[in-house]
């Protein structure tokens, strides 16, 4: 059977978008790249990347494997350049007896690496003035080289990380009678990160006057500031009222094409800066009817324990605490 293109007035319709952008919002995933910690996958038409006049930035982005490769590349590319150019001029360098068996290739190759990490042996050294020519235009660089990657090292290291451990899986359980959205975070430093605040919105295609837009929807918190954010925070939302997830409650189940994205921030104490970490979950990371297995605990010395290997697990609700849930909404207590 050949497969025949849609009629034009299909290709316009609204709904035949809405299939086209619900298939294409697997590669434009916000959630994957938010858990990776990667850049969206797009392919963008009509505006090429250019790296060279964004250098920083990719410097900045590449891990440290593709960084350390590049820096060793480009040092060894650097002074077999130089070393064949101090190639031109064959008596320009002094050569020691011991050095007469050694390749010219070799000898000129080390000479550049010596001259340019400005270690000075003294062994070879350059005769000729265009030997020394080249040796000051090699010194130029070679110091601009390793000022520019000792800047690039330094704001890598320094730029504020957060160790935030956010729960794999986000639950929709009653609570006072009322079904709320909660995940949970967990500072695994346990150092103090003052004014913690924290973000949850939905992400989902509206279609607005025949045109698909992607929009965020801010959701209300119960709690979205914490004066001290040192052990775990769990994060909830009320599915009441103009809450946006009101509609899943029939049929239990986040729609496709939706995402929750979650971000946090503070004030951390170590570093005095602020820090940032985030996430977010698809339809499939939502556990319905569901509870987080209780993770905070004291042992047998008092001291307060978290027990991360049970940090992700969840388990369904319990028919007692579903109805102990109804019973305090009942009775007005919180």
């Amino acid at each position: 059977m050949i497969a025949r293109p849609l009629p034009p007035r299909w290709r316009a319709s609204s709904v035949y978008r809405m299939k086209r952008l619900r298939h294409s919002t697997r590669a434009f995933s916000l959630a994957a790249a938010m858990k990776r910690g990667t850049d969206l996958r797009i392919r963008t038409i009509g505006h090429g990347r250019h790296p060279i006049s964004d250098l920083f930035y990719e410097l900045m982005r590449m891990s440290w494997p593709a960084f350390a490769a590049l820096f060793i590349g480009f040092f060894a590319s650097f002074n077999v350049l130089f070393g064949a150019i101090y190639a031109f001029d064959p008596g320009g360098l002094s050569i020691p007896p011991e050095h007469t068996t050694m390749p010219v290739f070799w000898r000129d190759f080390f000479f550049s690496v010596h001259t340019v990490a400005t270690i000075g042996y003294g062994n070879v050294y350059p005769l000729s003035v265009f030997a020394n020519i080249v040796v000051v235009v090699e010194v130029t660089l070679g110091i601009l080289f390793f000022a520019l990657t000792t800047g690039i090292v330094f704001a890598r290291f320094s730029r504020p990380t957060a160790r935030i451990l956010f729960s794999e899986k986000a639950v929709v359980r009653d609570i006072d009678g009322v079904p709320t959205l909660m995940l949970r975070a967990a500072n695994q430093r346990h150092n103090l990160i003052y004014a913690a605040e924290v973000r949850v919105s939905l992400l989902e295609d509206e279609d607005v006057g025949g045109t698909t837009m992607r929009r965020f929807r801010d959701l209300a918190l119960i709690r979205e500031s914490n004066p001290v954010f040192a052990l775990t925070w769990t994060i909830m939302h009320r599915i009441e009222g103009d809450s946006p997830l009101v509609p899943w409650l029939a049929q239990r189940t986040m729609p496709n094409g939706r995402e929750i994205v979650v971000l946090l921030s503070g004030f951390d104490q170590s570093s005095g800066q602020t820090i940032y970490d985030r996430t977010a979950y698809l339809p499939e990371d939502i556990a319905w009817g569901s509870r987080f297995i209780d993770i905070v605990g004291l042992d047998d010395s008092g001291t307060r324990t978290i027990d991360y290997g049970r940090f992700h697990e969840v388990t369904a609700e319990r028919p007692a605490d579903i109805a102990g849930a109804t019973t305090s909404a009942a009775a007005g207590r919180p």
